[in-house]
């Protein structure tokens, strides 16, 4: 079971492409990418995974297929179950990277516990 930390432009108005987002979490940040949109790493044994998603006004998913998306205004990074102190600062110090890079923020219900 996973969970998750949201992280979104201004009401979800700006978006930014998709590989602007690419080149930031696999070359700046050192991530892996599985497939478009897709990105991991492993911190202290444990998978992070990202996805970059295009989402509405509603901040609701506005695709059928992360392969159609070319722009992306929301992005998710889930976090395991069996999370730890290690893991936990590790997914702050990315969400944070993110919200400063792309001038974002961090959801108030799926953000930082």
């Amino acid at each position: 079971m996973y969970d998750y930390v949201s992280i979104h432009s201004q009401s979800y108005k700006e978006k930014i492409q998709a590989k602007v987002l690419d080149y930031f979490l696999t070359f700046k940040m050192g991530f892996n990418k599985s497939s478009h949109l897709r990105y991991f790493t492993k911190v202290d044994g444990q998978l992070i995974s990202i996805t970059g998603i295009s989402a509405n006004q509603d901040g609701n998913y506005s695709y059928s297929t992360l392969d159609e998306a070319s722009e992306v205004n929301l992005v998710e990074i889930n976090v395991p179950s069996n999370s730890n102190s290690v893991l936990e600062e590790a997914i702050s110090e990315i969400a944070i990277a993110i919200v400063q890079q792309f001038s974002w923020l961090i959801d108030e219900e799926h953000g930082l516990s």
